[in-house]
C-alpha cells in the first residue's frame, strides 16, 4: 500500500486512483461519512444534513442551509398545542368553539374543557345565566355565544411584532366587528390589548393599550358610541407562546361583549 503526500491533503492512491477531499467537502454523496445511513449528503462539494427540496429532515424540521432544523409552531396534533388547536401543521389560537375538538370550547384562544352545567332551560342555570346551546351560559357573555343563522361572531384583531397600527388587513377585521357592534343595536364591547411574552412588562403593557386604542378610534370613526367601546390593555400578563409561531397568537386585541 502506498502513500503519497501533498501539502494540504492527504491522498491514498492505491487502487481506487483518486484523492478523497477532506471531510466536509466531498466530489459525491459517498464521500460523506453519513450517507450510507441517510444522515448525510454531497451538496455544492460540501457534506450536509440535507438538501434543498428534499424530505430529508422529517416531519417537524425544514433544511436551513444544509441543516434540519425545528420549523416554529409545528404541530401534528392538537395536543402540541398551547392552545389546544393545531391547523395545518401549525399551533393556531382559536376564535370560536367549532375550532376546537370534541367536549372543548374556545376561552381566551385556548380551547378548554368546556365546564358549564348542563341545561334544558333557563330555569336550570343561575340568576346570572342562560341556557344556550345545552349549557348555563353568562347572560350578555360572549365566552359561549351561540352562533346561530343571522347571528355575528366578534373576530380577533391579530396585529404584527411590536405593532399596533392598522394596516389594510386589520382595518377589514375591526370593520366587520363594528358591523357586527351595530347589528346588536350598538351592543358595548370591550377591547383587550395583548402582546407576546418578549419586551418588559412595563413596555408590553403600554403596547398593548396602543392596540386597543387603534381598535377603538376606527370603530368609532365608523359611527360607535365612544362610551360604548372600552380599551383594556393586558400586556404580556395571559401570554401562551413559546415561539414564534406561537407568539403570533398572543398579539392581538379581542374584542368582547360586556
Amino acid at each position: 500500500m502506498k502513500w503519497l503526500w501533498l501539502p494540504s491533503t492527504f491522498c491514498v492512491l492505491l487502487m481506487f486512483g483518486g484523492c478523497k477531499p477532506n471531510y466536509p467537502n466531498c466530489n459525491g454523496d459517498k464521500d460523506c461519512p453519513g450517507f450510507a445511513a441517510g444522515k448525510e449528503f454531497c451538496v455544492d462539494t460540501k457534506c450536509q444534513q440535507c438538501r434543498p427540496d428534499h424530505d430529508d429532515c422529517g416531519a417537524g424540521k425544514s433544511c436551513s442551509s444544509g441543516r434540519c432544523e425545528a420549523i416554529p409552531g409545528y404541530c401534528a396534533r392538537n395536543a402540541d398545542c398551547p392552545s389546544g388547536l393545531c391547523e395545518k401543521n401549525r399551533c393556531a389560537a382559536c376564535t370560536l368553539d367549532k375550532h376546537c375538538p370534541g367536549g372543548t370550547v374556545c376561552s381566551a384562544g385556548k380551547c378548554q374543557t368546556d365546564k358549564r352545567k348542563p341545561c334544558k332551560v333557563n330555569d336550570d342555570c343561575a340568576e346570572t345565566e342562560d341556557c344556550v346551546n345545552g349549557r348555563c351560559s353568562p347572560v350578555g357573555g360572549n365566552r359561549y355565544a351561540a352562533q346561530g343563522p343571522g347571528s355575528c361572531s366578534l373576530e380577533t384583531v391579530r396585529f404584527g411584532y411590536n405593532e399596533f397600527e392598522l394596516n389594510p388587513q386589520i382595518t377589514s377585521v375591526v370593520d366587520r366587528n363594528a358591523d357586527c357592534v351595530k347589528k346588536n343595536n350598538g351592543r358595548p364591547v370591550r377591547l383587550i390589548g395583548r402582546t407576546d411574552p418578549r419586551g418588559t412588562p412595563e413596555y408590553n403593557l403600554a403596547l398593548s393599550d396602543k392596540r386597543a386604542q387603534a381598535v377603538k378610534r376606527r370603530m368609532v370613526a365608523l359611527g360607535l358610541a365612544e362610551d360604548k367601546v372600552v380599551p383594556i390593555p393586558r400586556g404580556e400578563t395571559e401570554a401562551i407562546g413559546t415561539d414564534e409561531g406561537s407568539w403570533e397568537q398572543d398579539r392581538r386585541v379581542d374584542t368582547e361583549w360586556r
